[in-house]
């Protein structure tokens, strides 16, 4: 069974996915079957929240990008003072088999 690639039903979508055993990576996707025809205002309707749901991603990544610089400057200052406590020596890289 663990030489077999997993065929995974996604619960949100019911894309098919197949799922790769070894590395886990996706090797095929198949979406489900549309329904229906979509009248004109469905599909303006669709494009608009597509738009607004774009644009909420591109100001999330926005506001990441202005902090980059405050968060890893925190986590250093936090790994040096943690480092600068610790009397351990450090670990020599001949010693690991």
């Amino acid at each position: 069974m663990l030489d077999e690639d997993f065929k995974v039903v996604c619960p949100c979508c019911a894309s098919k996915l197949l799922i790769d055993h070894k590395t886990g990576a996706v090797v095929s996707h198949e979406e489900p079957p549309r329904g229906g025809k979509v009248t004109f205002e469905q599909a303006v309707e669709r494009n608009l929240k597509r738009k607004t749901d774009a644009e909420d991603v591109f100001a999330q990544a926005v506001r990441e990008e202005e902090h980059k610089e405050e968060l890893l400057e925190k986590k250093f200052r936090e790994a040096f003072e943690k480092a600068d406590k610790d009397d351990t020596p450090p670990p020599h890289p001949f010693d690991y088999k």
